[in-house]
């Protein structure tokens, strides 16, 4: 509801356009009163479009001041946008245009204090500009916005075979040109692409610049994180972008492949128990823990027969087979990384079991 200042300033403006009205209409000479400056809405300077496979959006901040500054001491009905469609062919860069009938649009600001507007009935080759004025009431209506102009044409099919490659703190995306048009037509201007990225797989965002060739690296991620991504094909339609369908997400998760450095001065020894095998250290911030092996003198592979914790530096081996009087032991590291990474087997020590 509008508040009492701001219902006043309305009965303010209404008698002065009546007042107006009897001037004029002595004069035998009719129009529309124009209200004093201090009351008009600033006209709006930021006016943006934005196309897509689907259409354009056009996105403004919502006024809150009038022309000379002073917050508005009443609330907008809404806005008025203007539109001209010219065909390419015909369109000139500063010349003047032909504006169809106004298209009245209840506005609201959103979170962040914009208005939008979406169209999507565009035809191909054509050329859209559009104005924007702010209004309150049938009389009190800003000054024009800032123009926009955007061209659009038969948008292009999603890029083909999109895949992502995981690498160490960075993913590599690689796709296959799209086919055609959508209506079929073979594509003949040049293709580029818009990478779009998602962190929960629901909200995508442009990212990073167009992209001319066939694949992309991201490294501005993190091990472990999951991303997701998709990705459009683009013609550069005069000065605008002329967007195409998106391919379907793919998912990828950077991962650590470096693995640790492997265990040094392993050494064993007989007790009670069995055989205690034990070394030193490893110094790896993401050290997750070690697997111990044991190996038969007359085989090539080693068995596992342990794990501990990267706190523990030793380990019990307490089910020795009777097989042999000599054994060899490994060890290796691995990290918290998933899948984790496992370090090259630690040089062997030998174990004799004594002889009765």
């Amino acid at each position: 509801m509008m508040g009492q200042s701001g219902a006043t300033v309305n009965r303010c403006l209404i008698l002065l356009a009546l007042a107006s009205l009897l001037v004029l209409g002595a004069c035998g000479k009719k129009t529309r009163p124009v209200p004093p400056d201090t009351v008009l809405p600033a006209p709006i300077t930021d006016l943006r479009a934005k196309l897509d496979e689907k259409g354009v959006t056009l996105t403004w901040s919502f006024p809150t001041r009038t022309v000379q500054g002073e917050r508005l001491p009443y609330r907008l009905d809404g806005f008025r946008l203007l539109r001209a469609v010219v065909a390419e062919k015909d369109y000139c860069a500063g010349c003047p245009v032909t504006f169809g009938p106004a298209i009245d649009i209840k506005g609201e600001s959103g979170a962040e204090g914009e208005v939008t507007y979406r169209e999507t009935l565009l035809r191909p080759q054509h050329r859209y500009v559009y104005r924007v004025q702010s209004r309150a009431g049938w009389f009190v209506a800003s000054a024009d916005s800032n123009p926009v102009a955007v061209g659009w044409d038969t948008p292009l099919q999603a890029p083909r075979e999109l895949a992502a490659e995981e690498g160490d703190q960075l993913l590599t995306l690689t796709w296959q040109p799209p086919a055609g048009l959508l209506d079929g037509t073979e594509v003949t201007d040049p293709v580029h692409y818009q990478i779009l990225r998602s962190l929960n797989g629901e909200v995508f965002a442009e990212y990073g610049e167009l992209v001319d060739g066939l694949s992309f690296v991201d490294r501005n991620v993190r091990n472990s994180t999951r991303y997701f991504y998709k990705i459009r094909a683009v013609r550069l339609h005069h000065e605008t972008k002329a967007g195409g369908m998106a391919t379907e997400p793919v998912v990828a998760s950077p991962r650590d492949l470096q693995p640790p450095v492997p265990p040094q001065h392993v050494a064993v020894t007989a007790i009670e128990q069995g055989v205690k095998i034990y070394w030193e250290a490893v110094p790896e911030t993401d050290l997750a823990g070690f697997h111990i092996y044991r190996r038969d003198p007359a085989k090539d592979k080693a068995e596992h027969v342990g794990e501990v914790g990267g706190a523990s530096l030793s380990f019990i081996d307490k089910n020795l087979p009777n097989s042999s009087a000599t054994w060899y032991y490994s060890v290796t590291a691995f990290d918290r990384a998933r899948p984790a990474n496992e370090s090259s087997p630690s040089m062997e020590a030998i174990f004799e079991a004594r002889k009765p």
